[in-house]
């Protein structure tokens, strides 16, 4: 009888676990669950300041009322930001014309030159998409900190990143995070936001 109760037991406290631990079953990963909550709770992106692969600084705040895009990378990446700039490519041909796109680096070596690398590569032009740094490194911690972007550098002079399409609301808040391969459903929330 104690053997079964305990058996219960375990298993009512497993089920609890799985139940929290998977946003209460509508998430099988935490990245899943970190997009529900994005989705649930549209969160306000820090207005920092950027400079693009032209030299030219912006703000987020300049984009208030447009579409926006972003995407978070850093220019020597061998693999996921080629992905995300493919994603880019696709997005840019497609999106409509009052659309903005936002490549940000979040590698502090990413300087102007770099940034043009990455531009010339995916054929990013100003100033419907930017590929932009942050020079000052409290405000890149706490916009990596506000959209739930993990950076961790790696032993080899990068880094390993999650990766997302990030839909910024016309008020400036990080609304939906797509998967890089999901240009067609960041298309259609961006649709959904226009009316």
């Amino acid at each position: 009888m104690r053997a079964a109760l305990a058996t219960i037991a375990v298993a009512a406290i497993g089920a609890a676990a799985l139940w929290w631990g998977t946003d209460q079953g509508r998430a099988l990963t935490s990245e899943a669950a970190r997009r529900n909550d994005i989705a649930a709770a549209p969160r306000l992106l820090p207005d920092v300041t950027f400079h693009d692969q032209t030299g030219a600084a912006f703000a987020l705040s300049d984009y208030r009322g447009a579409p926006l895009v972003l995407e978070f990378v850093y220019a020597t990446c061998p693999d996921i930001c080629i992905t995300l700039g493919t994603a880019f490519e696709r997005l840019d041909a497609t999106l409509p014309e009052d659309a903005r796109l936002v490549s940000i680096s979040f590698d502090p070596r990413d300087d102007t030159e770099r940034l043009g690398w990455f531009a010339d590569r995916h054929g990013a032009q100003t100033p419907r998409w930017r590929v932009a740094g942050i020079e000052d490194d409290a405000d890149r911690a706490a916009l990596l900190a506000r959209a739930d972007v993990v950076v961790i550098p790696d032993a080899m002079g990068g880094f390993v990143h999650n990766a997302g399409l990030y839909l910024v609301d016309p008020e400036g808040r990080l609304s939906a995070i797509f998967e890089p391969e999901d240009t067609e459903g960041l298309r259609v929330a961006l649709a959904g936001d226009a009316r």
